[in-house]
């Protein structure tokens, strides 16, 4: 709607009333006019309070309280996408990104009850179609002529929307478009000459970077990022990095490196050029001497018992500012012992001790380089990060040249800058260290170089999975999975060697979006789009795991010709696809648990004195089971055949069978790898059908934790047993008994295993009434080994 209709509204309504919030926003309108108008009415709705309303005493909302409302107004937005609510929202959370949470908590509240109240706005709900799928049903009266095909096509413009209302165009001085106290320091402005050069480098192109370390393998978190990473550049015609930060020589290894390669290249990506933060060790050393000499950066001798005691008063001191509401942070003396007793030695001094560690005269924790960043800061990652650190190994790249390493911290901003890179991307986790006043930024300007842009987005949570690279590892190492491919982990090489596509992995991450908001999503969306994709493309045929014999004791042998079955490779494809000829012999198989003794009504399998419906066959009834004598387990079940039966209504139980020519195979079945929801957490259920976890941090907590104290961590946990590790991670003990269940003799189809069991994952097929199976890499003829990729239909786990 337009502003004079806005404006007409506003007269129209009683003297009491608020303005409206914003007119209903068509999807054709941008975003960025919701916001402003969201901003005007925000503006007008505090004038009316002050103009019409008698003062009330002011109450300071609690950050609990704004983070609770955060979350209520975030699932309200999810469930009813108002773009007014949308907006308000957005609003919300930059002032509580500020701490200004008096501020945030009135617009999330507003938002809530815009996005519940709303009625107007297009939803779309799913429903079922004849076939078992799913179609989009628009509920309102409106553009109602719009097609799936068209509604798929908006989703999939996520990453479009953010480079469009979100991102920095190339050449914005601005490096970071976040608002911060106009007391603070910003250092995330570019000079005019820094910018002209790296205009000069990149010809205003689009350039991003996908940056994994290479110590350990890709999973699906990563599979996002790539999407962003390297979909922005795609949308604009740019360049995509693939940069390994390889500045821990101890944990780094080339079969990572492989695998990242690999993993990029089966999702894809085609990097424009592949990198090494080892590439760049001569210039990040000559840097850290310009730091030095800057007075950026000192020599500590600190131990980490030191360091750590040196952390807990400067939080003691950031709590008791807080509590005092001191303003000026800066006018207040620091507690004895919160700097480091080395942070003031002369740059003499500082270059001096440098060379020695450069030249191997110190040894491993003796001392390190720290950044001097700002011990006033509330940013905790300001606290002199270090820099280089005493590391005597060889580097896989750079052999025995170096005995020092830079640090992720200095080494990641340093090599965007110097390889020119336009959009750094990464998760929330990064998002105080690259705050205008953050040391991303504060090292850039502190050497006097370009400075890129930095957005952050949520991380890629999975229900019924870990993402943590630490977690995954102690799951490998302690023999709880077989390896980083096993296929009940949402690795990349898992979810291969599982029969996950590419297409399918990219379209779950395209629908996923990139948002702000902290969730974790639900498996069934990431099956979802597997099981759409191979419901159309996979042939199906015949198999049973767990086979119990089913002797046809009035068998015709004289009809063998009516006995020779057509079953369609795929009903909806039967003139494109064909059909195949499956013998209905005297002796066939059926599961065992398609069986009961005992008949119940809500049982629809075979019982005694029961018909069921071979499916594309013939009607049987049970008339005897043949018992083992010594254990009591049934043997074999004895039924008649009615050879009349076809012409007849099939009854509810159709059951799928194998012949006495199926081949046995190793049929591995996976499900869920933990049996809850979120590992280790207590959750609830998100409005939007998310599950949101009860305690969502804004702020990563210890953001100064340094390499070396993540390997000795790691090196502790491998010493540990079982147990122990049980009682210092519960998670452990959340993990799904049932996640694999491997049947050793099951029966297949002959066309399938002779076709396919030597070429893993060259054919996807649907195992009827089972799932979906591919062959792995385990399989040969001789000894083929299916695996499951994902159940026919969603299992009901939501509740659970």
């Amino acid at each position: 709607n337009s502003r004079d209709t806005l404006s007409a509204r506003e007269k129209s309504a009683p003297e009491s009333s608020l303005p409206l919030s914003v007119s209903l926003i068509v999807k054709s309108k941008s975003l960025e006019r919701v916001l402003f108008h969201a901003e005007e009415t925000h503006a007008q709705i505090l004038q009316m309070s002050e103009e019409n309303q008698p003062p009330l005493p002011a109450m300071k909302a609690s950050k609990s309280a704004t983070v609770k409302m955060h979350k209520k107004a975030a699932n309200a937005a999810k469930k009813k996408p108002d773009l007014d609510g949308i907006a308000l929202l957005e609003l919300g959370v930059k002032a509580m990104d500020l701490k200004e949470y008096d501020k945030a908590l009135p617009l999330f509240e507003e938002a809530y009850k815009t996005c519940m109240e709303s009625t107007k706005v297009e939803m779309v709900k799913r429903e079922k179609t004849e076939g078992g799928g799913e179609k989009n049903v628009n509920t309102t009266k409106k553009n109602t002529k719009e097609t799936t095909t068209e509604k798929e096509q908006h989703q999939k413009d996520a990453c479009e929307e953010a480079v469009k209302l979100i991102l920095n165009k190339p050449g914005e001085l601005l490096a970071k478009k976040k608002e911060i106290d106009a007391k603070l320091p910003n250092y995330a402005k570019n000079s005019e000459e820094n910018m002209k050069r790296h205009m000069e480098n990149t010809g205003g192109k689009y350039r991003t970077r996908f940056p994994p370390e290479p110590n350990g393998y890709l999973h699906i978190g990563h599979a996002k990022a790539m999407y962003f990473d390297f979909g922005v550049a795609r949308l604009n015609k740019g360049e995509t990095y693939l940069r390994f930060d390889d500045t821990n020589p101890t944990a780094e290894k080339q079969e990572y490196i492989d695998s990242i390669k690999d993993s990029c290249k089966w999702l894809g990506h085609e990097p424009t050029k592949i990198t090494y933060s080892s590439d760049y060790f001569d210039r990040l050393y000559e840097l850290a001497i310009q730091l030095i000499k800057s007075g950026g950066a000192y020599v500590c001798h600190q131990t980490k018992t030191e360091t750590a005691r040196s952390r807990s008063l400067l939080r003691e001191f950031q709590e008791k500012c807080a509590k005092s509401g001191v303003e000026n942070r800066y006018e207040v003396e620091l507690p004895e012992g919160a700097a480091s007793p080395y942070r003031e030695r002369s740059v003499e001094e500082n270059l001096e001790l440098f060379e020695k560690m450069r030249s191997g005269q110190c040894e491993e924790g003796e001392c390190s380089l720290r950044m001097k960043g700002d011990l006033r800061s509330d940013i905790t990652s300001m606290w002199d990060l270090a820099a280089y650190r005493v590391k005597k190994a060889e580097h896989p790249r750079t052999g025995s040249k170096w005995c020092i390493y830079p640090t992720y911290d200095y080494t990641h901003n340093i090599v965007d800058s110097l390889e020119n890179i336009t959009h750094s991307l990464c998760t929330l986790e990064f998002e105080t260290r690259q705050a205008p006043n953050g040391p991303y930024y504060w090292l850039l300007d502190k050497l006097n170089v370009y400075k890129p842009s930095t957005w952050e987005f949520s991380r890629c949570n999975i229900t019924y999975n870990v993402m943590s690279k630490r977690k995954l590892n102690l799951l490998v190492t302690q023999g709880l999975v077989n390896g980083w491919d096993d296929p009940r982990m949402l690795t990349i090489n898992g979810m291969r060697r599982r029969g996950y596509t590419p297409t399918s992995v990219n379209s779950f991450c395209a629908k996923m979006g990139v948002t702000r908001n902290e969730n974790v999503q639900p498996l069934e969306r990431l099956e979802n789009e597997i099981r759409a994709e191979l419901s159309v493309d996979s042939n199906r045929f015949f198999a049973v795991l767990d086979p119990l014999k089913v002797e046809i004791v009035n068998y015709p042998k004289d009809r063998a010709a009516e006995l020779l079955m057509d079953a369609p490779f795929h009903p909806s494809f039967m003139e494109e696809r064909g059909m195949r000829k499956i013998q209905l012999t005297e002796t066939v198989f059926i599961d065992r648990n398609d069986f009961r003794e005992v008949d119940d009504p809500s049982f629809f399998g075979l019982s005694v004195n029961k018909k069921v419906r071979l499916l594309f066959a013939y009607d049987i009834t049970c008339t005897g089971i043949t018992k083992n004598p010594v254990t009591g387990v049934i043997e074999s079940v004895q039924c008649e055949i009615d050879m009349d039966s076809r012409a007849n209504k099939p009854p509810k139980g159709k059951l799928h069978w194998a012949n006495t020519e199926f081949k046995t195979a190793e049929v591995r079945v996976y499900d869920k790898l933990f049996a809850v929801p979120v590992p280790g957490k207590v959750v609830e259920e998100g409005e939007g059908g998310e599950v949101v976890p009860e305690a969502t941090a804004l702020v990563a907590a210890d953001e100064e934790e340094e390499e070396e104290e993540e390997d000795a961590n790691e090196d502790a946990a491998k010493q540990k047993s079982l147990k122990e590790l049980e009682l210092e991670h519960p998670w452990l003990k959340q993990l799904n008994p049932d996640s694999l269940v491997v049947y050793k003799n099951a029966l297949v189809e002959p066309m399938l295993i002779e076709n396919h069991a030597d070429q893993p994952y060259s054919a996807r097929v649907e195992l009827q009434r089972l799932g979906f199976f591919t062959f792995d890499f385990d399989s040969t003829k001789a000894k083929p080994v299916l695996n499951r990729i994902v159940t026919l239909k969603e299992s009901n786990t939501k509740k659970k």
